[in-house]
């Protein structure tokens, strides 16, 4: 089977797109440098239009007559109210626009109007240098530092001075990790489960934080806040694998910025978290499969969230307690060796001073 690979890297080269999901207008040009709350596009979304047919309406003689009749280009901003068009005369009969809108388009005697529409706006999201841009949707931009992939985040984009204290990295995010050193900051903590913690760190005004895990009954909670959640396991109550927690930590005290998108595996688009460093390492590739002396992380059952090393590859299919037949591995995990997991449980964890490209994630 394909391994699923995630890459937590001390140094590394990547490169990101920051693209928008219809045409508009991108703002940076080829070369210049941008930081994680810099704007590089930017949109503007239709919502709600009014179609209003003039020529039906006062009765024209034509499509093209009724054009005639309204006064106006596209572009031209109308009230509620607002006359659109009018015959003239004595006994003039009169069109108005049904609410205020900005008018689209006045052809074939119909008068389409935007009603209401949304400023779509992309972050660069990180620092680097735009390496291209692609006309009208967005930017490519070149990365030198590290990375350290999740697996969940709320769609929120951030960044801050890390804040890694050594009590909250094997343990749960408690008020007393929050409080005036934490605003403005990205917090790194084992797990978090109580809601009024994560709104008590958004009224301290907490720049992002960072879990190792998030209990699944949470997520609403998470999906809720002004700043961005990031989670590097998954979900449950185990804490920060030994690998990230490692990384991150000796980051403590530097800038790190937060994309935590949803993870689209289809794209390989996923939650990360960037800390620039400016030195660049050697190339390196994404395995294939699944090997023995790989590096994994258990993503489910009682070793969930540990660090582990594959011993072997089991031939064929394992019968697990379940009763289900499947691909798996004999994996050395938290001092038990040769413990039988699912090759489906597990994802490869990729470290070391490495230089890789890879696809791009939107916004």
């Amino acid at each position: 089977m394909t391994a699923l690979t995630t890459w937590i890297l001390p140094s590394t080269f990547i490169r990101r797109s920051r693209m928008l999901p219809v045409p508009g207008e991108v703002m940076v040009r080829p070369g210049q440098i941008v930081h994680p709350p810099d704007t590089v596009a930017q949109a503007s979304v239709s919502l709600k239009h009014y179609m209003v047919d003039v020529y039906r309406s006062l009765g024209a003689a034509s499509p093209a007559a009724a054009e005639k009749l309204v006064p106006y280009k596209p572009g031209h901003r109308l009230e509620h109210q607002d006359i659109i068009a009018e015959t003239g005369g004595m006994f003039s009969r009169v069109v108005r626009t049904p609410g205020p809108g900005t008018i689209l388009s006045t052809k074939g005697g119909k008068v389409l109007i935007e009603a209401e529409s949304q400023r779509l706006t992309v972050k660069a999201g990180l620092s680097g240098r735009v390496s291209e841009i692609i006309a009208d949707r967005g930017i490519m931009i070149d990365f030198h530092g590290a990375l350290v992939q999740g697996v969940w985040g709320n769609g929120q984009t951030g960044c801050g001075m890390l804040n890694a204290d050594p009590a909250s990295l094997a343990d749960r995010l408690g008020p007393a990790t929050l409080g005036f050193n934490s605003r403005g900051a990205v917090v790194l903590a084992g797990w978090c489960d109580s809601a009024d913690v994560l709104n008590t760190a958004a009224a301290d005004g907490i720049a992002g934080l960072i879990l190792g895990s998030l209990p699944a009954r949470l997520i609403p909670q998470a999906l809720a806040q002004p700043y961005p959640v990031l989670v590097l396991g998954g979900f449950g109550l185990f804490g920060l694998d030994e690998i990230s927690k490692t990384t991150l930590f000796e980051f403590s005290g530097s800038e790190i910025s937060l994309n935590c998108i949803r993870w689209d595996r289809l794209s390989g688009d996923r939650p990360e978290a960037y800390i620039a460093l400016g030195r660049e390492g050697e190339a390196a590739v994404d395995p294939d499969d699944f090997a023995p002396g790989q590096t994994v992380r258990v993503n489910s059952g009682p070793f969930c969230g540990k660090i582990g090393v594959i011993d072997r590859i089991i031939p064929g299919l394992s019968l697990l307690a379940s009763g289900l037949r499947v691909s798996a591995a004999n994996v050395s995990v938290d001092e038990k060796i040769g413990e039988v997991i699912p090759l489906a449980n597990l994802d490869i964890i990729q470290t070391g001073d490495v230089t890789r490209m890879v696809p791009g994630e939107g916004g």
